[in-house]
C-alpha cells in the first residue's frame, strides 16, 4: 500500500489496519531549499508563488508574544499568518518589531474576517490598517479569513479590491481561508476561479475526506495549500494515555498533514519556547507506524467526543442557535487556551445564536448528529465558560 493509498483509506476513513503500510514505503524526495535551511527546519514550494516556505509556520490566533515569535524565525520559520481581526489588531502590532527585524526573510499573511461580506473599501481601507499595525509597506499574502459560504469565496469584491492592491504594491498574492461545514464545496470553488494563488483550511484525520483529491487538483492549477486545525480538537487531557504522549501525539499530527506532499506548510500555534524546539523535531522526521498508531487511538477516543462543525444539526435546533459556532469558540476556550479571543468571539454572536435555552431543550440537535456528540451537554457549558463576567 502507497503513502497516498493509506492516508485516504487508511487515516481518513479510520482503517487502522493499514498503518503497517506506512513505515514500508520510501521517504518523499525533498527539494533541497538552499542556504536558508538551518536548525532542521525544511522548505516546500508555495504553488505558483515562486517562494518557499517553511514546513511549519507561526500562526498567531489568540498570540501576542513577541520573543517566542523570534526563536521560531530563528529556528528556520520563515512565515507568519496574522489577520486584522486576530486580538482586534493586537497580533499583527506584536508581530511588527519581528516583521521589521527579518522583513527581506520572513513572509508576511494578512486579511480581513470575510464571512460578513465586507465590501471593496472596507477591504481597502483595512489592509491600510493591517500595513500600519504591522509596520510593513505590502503583504506577501493577502487572504480574506473565515469565508462561510460559496458566495463568500466567490465575492466579486475580493478579486478587485486585490487587484488595486496589488497595483499600489501593496499586497502580492491573494489567497482564501476557510474551516467552514462546506470547506469542500468552498475550497473547490476557489479552485475553479482561477485567481487564487493559495488556499488555508483545516485539514485533519477525522474529517472532509475529500481534501486528498482536492490538495491534487489545487497543485495541477499551482495554488499552495497552508492547513491548520491539524489537532483535530486538541482534547488529548481527557485521555490519560493520551495525556502522557502528549508530545508525541503533537508532533505525529504535524508528520501525518506533511505527508501529504501537496500541503506546503502547517500553520501551528507556538505557546512557548519549548513548542519551537517541538516542530523542529517533527519536520525532521517522516510518519512512522508509531505516529500513525497514536493518531489512531486518539481517532477512536474522540470519534463520538469531536464535533466536526458539518451543520447537519443546525436546521433541528428550534432555537436558533449558531451550534457550529458555539462549539468551535468552546473548543478554544476549553481546549485550545484561546480564553479571551473565544469570549470575544462569543461576544459578538447575535443573543438569538447563543445556548440560553439549551438546558431545558429536548435537543433535536443532538439526536440529528451522525457522530453521536453530547451536543446539549457541551452547549450548555459553554454558554457557562463562555459569558462574560457579570459586573457586581
Amino acid at each position: 500500500m502507497d503513502r497516498r493509498t493509506f492516508i485516504r483509506a487508511g487515516m481518513l476513513t479510520a482503517g487502522s489496519t493499514a498503518t503497517a503500510g506506512m513505515c514500508q514505503t520510501a521517504p518523499r524526495e525533498e527539494k533541497a531549499a538552499g542556504p536558508q535551511e538551518k536548525a532542521g527546519m525544511k522548505y516546500r514550494a508555495l504553488g505558483r508563488t515562486g517562494l518557499e516556505v517553511s514546513e511549519v509556520c507561526f500562526g498567531t490566533y489568540g498570540w501576542q508574544d513577541s520573543p517566542v515569535l523570534e526563536a521560531a524565525i530563528a529556528s528556520g520559520v520563515n512565515l507568519v499568518c496574522t489577520c486584522s481581526d486576530y486580538q482586534d489588531g493586537a497580533a499583527e502590532r506584536a508581530i511588527a518589531p519581528s516583521v521589521a527585524k527579518h522583513r527581506d526573510s520572513l513572509a508576511v499573511l494578512s486579511g480581513l474576517d470575510c464571512f460578513r461580506s465586507p465590501g471593496e473599501q472596507e477591504m481597502l481601507e483595512r489592509l491600510d490598517i493591517s500595513l500600519e499595525n504591522l509596520g510593513t509597506g505590502y503583504l506577501d499574502f493577502w487572504v480574506p479569513h473565515q469565508a462561510d459560504t460559496v458566495e463568500n469565496v466567490a465575492d466579486p469584491a475580493i478579486p478587485r479590491a486585490f487587484e488595486k492592491m496589488k497595483k499600489a504594491g501593496k499586497a502580492r498574492h491573494l489567497g482564501i481561508s476557510t474551516h467552514s461545514k462546506d470547506l469542500e464545496a468552498m475550497l473547490n470553488r476557489a479552485i475553479d476561479l482561477g485567481y487564487y494563488e493559495l488556499i488555508l483550511c483545516k485539514y485533519n484525520f477525522m474529517e472532509y475526506t475529500s481534501q486528498m483529491e482536492i490538495f491534487e487538483r489545487a497543485a495541477e492549477k499551482g495554488i499552495g495549500v497552508i492547513v491548520f486545525k491539524v489537532r483535530a480538537g486538541a482534547r488529548e487531557s481527557e485521555v490519560e494515555a493520551l495525556q502522557k504522549k502528549g508530545l508525541e501525539l503533537g508532533q505525529a499530527r504535524v508528520r501525518w498533514a506533511l505527508s501529504n506532499p501537496n500541503v506546503s506548510s502547517v500553520c501551528a500555534h507556538f505557546s512557548n519556547f519549548s513548542a519551537v524546539d517541538s516542530y523542529l523535531e517533527a519536520v525532521s522526521k517522516q510518519l512512522s507506524l508509531g505516529d500513525a498508531r497514536l493518531i489512531e487511538d486518539y481517532r477512536r477516543a474522540f470519534a463520538s467526543r469531536y464535533c466536526r462543525s458539518c451543520g447537519t444539526c443546525a436546521g433541528r435546533c428550534p432555537h436558533g442557535v449558531d451550534v457550529a459556532g458555539v462549539m468551535r469558540y468552546h473548543m478554544y476556550f476549553k481546549y485550545y487556551g484561546f480564553e479571551k479571543e473565544a469570549m470575544a468571539r462569543y461576544a459578538a454572536l447575535p443573543q438569538g445564536s447563543r445556548p440560553l435555552a439549551c438546558s431545558d431543550c429536548p435537543a433535536p440537535c443532538e439526536a440529528a448528529c451522525p457522530h453521536g456528540l453530547s451536543t446539549r451537554r457541551n452547549l450548555v457549558e459553554a454558554a457557562e465558560l463562555l459569558a462574560a463576567p457579570r459586573q457586581t
